[in-house]
C-alpha cells in the first residue's frame, strides 16, 4: 500500500477530523468559562439583528367615550453582520511519519493520526484564544482583530454613543467604593430596562490590586479568601462586593504577546456587563467553506486534510467561522481605577 493512502481512511474524513478538533482543546478564558454568550450554529454566512424602539412612556388621561392617545409606530431596525472566517493552514509531510511505523502494519492510521491531531490541536488552541479575544471585544463594544483594527464597532452599528467611563478613584483611601458600585448599578439598570441575574466585572491587573487593597474592600475580600480556604478551593480570583461580582482577568503571557503585547483587559480598567439577559450576548457559527458543509448548521471548529501532488504529504486546514456580538451595547460600561 502506498504510504499516504492511509489518508483515505475514514479517520481522516471531514466529519471525523472535525469531531476530533472539537474535542477537549481548551484555552483558559473567563468569558468563555462564564458561559455569557449564547452559542448557536447557523446555515448562513451572515446574521441579522433586529432592534426595536420599545420605549416605556406614560399615558395621559383622555375623556371617557372619546378617542385615546395615539402612539407612534414601532420602527424595527435590521442590522446585518457578516460572520468572519478564521483559518490556520499546515502540512503533514511523508518524511514526518517516516521511521515511526513499520510499512504495511495495521497501526499506520493511529501513527499518522497522532501527527495530524497534534498539529490540529495547536491550531485549535489558537482559534480558542481568538474566540476569547473576540468575546472580550464584544464586552467592550468594539470587536477587533489581532492587529487592533476594528471589525465591528457595536456603538456605531446601533447608532449610539458609548457610555462615559466610571472613575473609581481607588488610590484615595476616603473613596466610598460601595457608593461607586451603587451609582454604577443604577446607571446600568437604567440602560438595560430589563430583568437580569447579576452584574459582573472583568478587571485588569492593576485595577485588581488597588481594589482588593482598598480599605473599604479589603475585609470583604479577606473573608472571601478565608471561606474559600475552608472549602479547600484554589486561590480566589473573584468575589462579590457592592452588588457586583468582580473577576481578576488573566490574559496570559503568550496571549498577551499575540495581542501586540497588550492584555485583553487593560491593566487599569474594568469591564462591566449583565448576565441572565436572554440574547444579550450571542455567538453564531457559520458552516465551513466546503462542499460537504453547504447549508448545514455551523460548528465551532472544522478540520480537513487535502492530499498534495505526488502524495508527498497532505495540507491541513483548521478553521472557525464565528461572530460574537452584544445586541445592546448601551448596557456595557468601562471602569477606571484612576480619579476623574
Amino acid at each position: 500500500m502506498p504510504m499516504l493512502d492511509v489518508f483515505n481512511d475514514d479517520a481522516f474524513s471531514v466529519t471525523s477530523m472535525t469531531a476530533r478538533v472539537n474535542e477537549g482543546v481548551y484555552v483558559p478564558g473567563q468569558v468563555s468559562r462564564l458561559g455569557v454568550f449564547a452559542e448557536e450554529g447557523v446555515s448562513t454566512t451572515s446574521i441579522a439583528i433586529e432592534a426595536r424602539d420599545n420605549e416605556l412612556t406614560l399615558v395621559a388621561p383622555s375623556p371617557r367615550g372619546g378617542p385615546g392617545e395615539t402612539s407612534g409606530r414601532n420602527r424595527d431596525k435590521l442590522r446585518s453582520f457578516i460572520i468572519p472566517h478564521f483559518q490556520r493552514d499546515d502540512t503533514v509531510m511523508a518524511d514526518e511519519i517516516q521511521g515511526r511505523r513499520a510499512f504495511g502494519t495495521e497501526t499506520e492510521v493511529e501513527t499518522v493520526q497522532t501527527v495530524v491531531d497534534r498539529k490540529a490541536a495547536r491550531h485549535a488552541r489558537a482559534l480558542d484564544a481568538t474566540l476569547e479575544h473576540q468575546r472580550v471585544g464584544a464586552l467592550k463594544g468594539i470587536v477587533t482583530d489581532k492587529t487592533g483594527a476594528a471589525m465591528y464597532n457595536l456603538y456605531n452599528e446601533f447608532g449610539i454613543v458609548a457610555p462615559d467611563p466610571i472613575f473609581f478613584d481607588l488610590g484615595t483611601a476616603a473613596t466610598s467604593v460601595r457608593t461607586k458600585c451603587y451609582d454604577l448599578k443604577m446607571v446600568m439598570e437604567d440602560a438595560l430596562e430589563d430583568e437580569y441575574d447579576a452584574i459582573h466585572a472583568l478587571v485588569g491587573s492593576d485595577f485588581w490590586i488597588e481594589l482588593i487593597e482598598h480599605k473599604a474592600v479589603k475585609e470583604t475580600y479577606l473573608n472571601t479568601i478565608q471561606a474559600s480556604e475552608l472549602r479547600g478551593d484554589p486561590a480566589v480570583d473573584q468575589f462579590e462586593f457592592g452588588g457586583i461580582v468582580w473577576h481578576r482577568y488573566r490574559t496570559g503571557r503568550k496571549a498577551k504577546a499575540a495581542n501586540g503585547n497588550a492584555p485583553f483587559i487593560a491593566a487599569d480598567k474594568a469591564r462591566f456587563f449583565f448576565t441572565g439577559v436572554p440574547d444579550l450576548f450571542v455567538t453564531r457559527y457559520a458552516p465551513a467553506d466546503y462542499i460537504e458543509t453547504v447549508n448545514t448548521d455551523g460548528l465551532p471548529r472544522y478540520a480537513k486534510i487535502i492530499p498534495m501532488k505526488n502524495d508527498k504529504g497532505v495540507e491541513l486546514e483548521v478553521q472557525m467561522n464565528a461572530v460574537n456580538l452584544c445586541t445592546r451595547p448601551g448596557t456595557l460600561f468601562e471602569g477606571s481605577s484612576a480619579a476623574a
